[in-house]
């Protein structure tokens, strides 16, 4: 581990705390984006986003200077930027097709799909405990989605697709964090993606009027708050630590749901979150345990 990863590695109660932050942060900005879909594309809202993300982090490298921007991964900040904007379409056009909390307790499928991504891309060996924590976390997505009791829809479809890209990200943050800082990783997080996201902004583009810049206002700050929030968190605890907390969007983004779009959040979704949590859970506490031991002996 780099001298970098070590000083910023050093506080769980820390990465909770930042973890909290972007539970909230993301619960805010799925609220905004889905209100926002009301009056413009899913294209131009991810334009938004990366680019009010960019321009807020303009204060910190006037501060910190150009050589700031310097890297020795900068293809792989391209690679993640790519399956991030992939990842943002999808999860952001599955808003407008189903409930906030819906969508939310789907996603909470992340460190499932990052233990399958090991298994079959990384080419990790896995014992019993692993692949039944991951069968509980897919039955809980089947308590979710109701199969036999309604259709699965593309808004579910969407979800599931978005989550797995979002693990794709996250292992390449995780891995990003150990040599370049929160700050460079953000900032490229923004500013990569706007020359390819203004082409399809710019073939649905509506211009918004003056009473919708508010909420952009607040898209872009929920935005550049929930990457800072996660990527800090990420860079000072052990995912398997702070990763849970980010379980927290559920209520947060269920009451969002229920005052500001009169969406109602069924005893499916509760039940099948549940599960969810329960299995990575375990998951995350198998995996912390096998780690201890791996540097104990």
């Amino acid at each position: 581990m780099t001298a970098l990863a070590m000083r910023e590695r050093q506080s769980p109660v820390g990465g909770i705390l930042w973890m909290v932050g972007a539970a909230a942060a993301f619960s805010i900005n799925f609220a905004v984006v889905r209100y926002l879909q009301d009056y413009m594309s899913t294209f131009e809202v991810i334009f938004f986003r990366q680019l009010f993300g960019g321009l807020m982090m303009l204060p910190w490298l006037f501060g910190a200077g150009l050589g700031a921007l310097r890297t020795t991964r900068f293809p792989l900040h391209c690679q993640r930027v790519l399956w991030s904007y992939a990842a943002m379409f999808l999860g952001y056009y599955a808003l407008l097709l189903i409930p906030l909390s819906d969508s939310v307790a789907l996603q909470f499928t992340l460190p499932i799909w990052t233990a399958v991504l090991a298994i079959f891309i990384l080419g990790e060996r896995v014992g019993i405990h692993r692949w039944l924590a991951i069968a509980a976390g897919f039955a809980g997505v089947l308590v979710i989605i109701k199969p036999g009791f309604e259709q699965i829809n593309l808004g579910i479809a969407c979800v599931l697709a978005a989550t797995a890209l979002y693990a794709v990200t996250d292992v390449i943050a995780r891995s990003l964090a150990t040599t370049d800082r929160t700050a460079l990783i953000v900032f490229y997080s923004f500013v990569l993606p706007i020359p390819f996201a203004a082409i399809p902004a710019g073939l649905t583009w509506t211009t918004p009027g003056l009473d919708l810049w508010p909420a952009l206002l607040l898209f872009a700050l929920s935005s550049t708050a929930a990457q800072w929030c996660l990527t800090k968190s990420l860079a000072t605890a052990d995912a398997s630590l702070v990763s849970q907390v980010l379980f927290l969007r559920l209520p947060f983004i269920a009451a969002i749901g229920w005052f500001f779009f009169g969406q109602s959040t069924d005893a499916f979704t509760w039940i099948g979150a549940a599960i969810i949590f329960v299995a990575t859970y375990a998951l995350a506490r198998r995996e912390a345990n096998v780690a201890k031991r791996a540097v104990t002996d």
